[in-house]
């Protein structure tokens, strides 16, 4: 059964929930509404016993292709903490409705969540997929960090997330040049832990959680994710806290408005280059 939302749809089918995000007309582009509603979402799977494992796709033929510069502000993006009751220093950045925000209430989850990233994965769509605890993709899918392109800075934590995945080169690559990088050096980076035909994409996320649902232990799972994001959560969240800090102070420069025009008007953005002379 579908449960009503603006900009996702939601099915659990025993044991898995599906959330899919929904906004086809701009390619799945993330807005406050969305942030609130899978925030929702996830948390409705977490309390849900039929649910095994979340599966998070996109309709269409996009994951997310990054914030709504249509519907966002720059004043958006100065990002605040969201107060939680249940603090575990990097997990107590649930940032639930904040624009480009910490998701890491995906980690507070006792359950996996596995991204299928079916399309474009850009700007806040790629950190939304790093946030996850697995990911699959589809062969003709792309992901691209975005942000120096836009005059911003790595946001939502992506800095440490990309580091501790494929290590520091790779992440200053990808961060720095924001190109695009396919499903399958999206593999070989380590970046995605399988890449399917599109047509079979959710079904390959689906049976590995049928998988864990007919042959593990559920609290197992939930204790050993906890194990291994406990080592991760210091610099996680000390990350979050400074990509926010960071980009207020963009949002206040000259660069991030200059990206942001020039995507609106649809025209290649002119930076200052750096140097006294």
């Amino acid at each position: 059964m579908s449960e009503a939302y603006e900009t996702i749809l939601y099915e659990v089918d025993d044991p898995v929930a599906i959330i899919t995000l929904n906004r086809t007309a701009r390619m799945n582009a993330w807005n406050l509404t969305m942030a609130r509603e899978l925030q929702d979402a996830v948390q409705r799977a977490g309390d849900d016993r039929r649910v095994v494992g979340v599966i998070i796709t996109g309709a269409g033929r996009a994951f997310c292709s990054g914030g709504d510069m249509k519907d966002l502000t720059l004043d958006d993006l100065k990002m605040k903490p969201t107060p939680q009751t249940n603090g575990e220093a990097a997990r107590s950045e649930s940032g639930g409705g904040e624009a480009a925000g910490s998701l890491a209430y995906f980690m507070n989850l006792p359950k996996p969540v596995v991204a299928a990233i079916n399309g474009p994965a850009v700007g806040m769509g790629a950190v939304l997929a790093l946030w996850t605890d697995l990911r699959f993709m589809a062969e003709e899918a792309m992901l691209s960090m975005a942000f120096s392109q836009r005059g911003t800075v790595a946001e939502g934590g992506s800095s440490c997330l990309l580091t501790r995945l494929a290590g520091a080169s790779v992440a200053i690559d990808l961060l720095i040049s924001s190109r695009r990088v396919s499903a399958e050096e999206a593999l070989r980076l380590g970046l995605v832990n399988g890449v399917a035909p599109s047509a079979d994409l959710v079904r390959v996320a689906r049976d590995y959680i049928g998988e864990l649902a007919r042959t593990c232990s559920p609290t197992s799972i939930a204790t050993m994710k906890r194990q291994v994001y406990a080592d991760l959560s210091d610099n996680l969240g000390a990350s979050v806290k400074a990509a926010r800090k960071l980009l207020a102070e963009a949002v206040e420069g000259p660069d991030i408005k200059e990206g942001w025009r020039s995507f609106l008007e649809k025209r290649p953005a002119r930076y200052v280059r750096l140097g006294s002379t």
